[in-house]
């Protein structure tokens, strides 16, 4: 039997495999997501079925978006625990750090954020920021995480797939890691559509305007009052405003695009050398 984690990253269709694909996969078992989080989360008591090989997919498992999985902390744990599965496979989806880092902010914007990108990715006003939920990029640090893996449970037991690959070509990419994996589904009923709606210019501007009147779940931002359910009805509204399109590319000045480019550069070049990922078809800061 196998215990297959599929740990994310966030932003890389995990919700999608979650809900179109592993629950009609028919020879595995499917762990639901509030067994991960009791289990890995809150550190209860989980009986886990031994019946079928199972999966194990939520985004949490490779630490949070906005908090950098507390320093790693979070991370390391999961791994530490993870290892202790029997037979454990990890599967890692990665993408291109411009990208996800543009991706991250619009959701630290869709769940109340309020904040520049700037400031939401450099939080300056915090001296001590390993002591509060703030953004790192350490987090899209992909190569300290695989290399955690391949140290707890050997390199034979990591899948590393590009997020790129998957929306480029989904029903291909879905064949080949069918094949991976010797996942039994019906390919012709998985359902492809997209299922997040994105921000368009004018959603993002009015959220960051109407966010100040939310508590909701991000602590790293302003509010004047809480305003009981005006976020949830906004949200709704900004949902349906498709006027003016966001090109994430746009958010990233010279000035940020060298700066992303300085932190990731080596830890991408490690990841091409030493699993041969072609990351440079996607334009991977390197």
């Amino acid at each position: 039997m196998k215990n297959i984690f599929h740990i994310g990253y966030h932003k890389t269709a995990s919700t999608w495999f979650q809900k179109r694909f592993y629950p009609f996969v028919k020879n595995i078992s499917n762990v639901d997501r509030d067994d991960i989080k009791r289990h890995f989360y809150f550190r209860e008591p989980v009986s886990f079925s031994i019946n079928n090989d199972l999966v194990f997919c939520d985004e949490e498992l490779s630490g949070n978006i906005h908090n950098a999985g507390l320093s790693g902390f979070i991370q390391n744990n999961i791994a530490n625990e993870i290892s202790q599965f029997s037979n454990p496979k990890v599967i890692i989806f990665i993408r291109n750090q411009y990208d996800i880092i543009i991706s991250s902010y619009l959701q630290y914007i869709k769940e109340g954020g309020t904040y520049s990108l700037r400031k939401y990715l450099y939080h300056n006003d915090f001296k001590r920021p390993h002591r509060s939920p703030l953004f790192s990029f350490n987090h899209f640090d992909y190569n300290t995480i695989i290399e955690t893996y391949i140290d707890l449970i050997g390199k034979e037991n990591i899948y590393v797939y590009l997020y790129e690959d998957f929306i480029k070509d989904q029903k291909n990419f879905i064949l080949e890691f069918n094949k991976d994996h010797n996942f039994d589904i019906d390919t012709s009923l998985i359902d492809f559509s997209k299922n997040n709606f994105s921000y368009s210019y004018l959603s993002y501007y009015m959220a960051r305007i109407f966010n100040r009147f939310t508590r909701k779940d991000v602590l790293y931002k302003h509010y004047l009052f809480h305003i009981p359910l005006f976020y949830e009805y906004s949200r709704e509204v900004y949902s349906r405003i498709r006027l003016l399109e966001i090109n994430k590319s746009s958010f990233l000045n010279t000035k940020l695009r060298s700066e992303i480019k300085s932190f990731y550069a080596d830890s991408n070049n490690l990841l091409k050398k030493n699993l041969s990922l072609d990351i440079d078809k996607y334009n991977y800061p390197t």
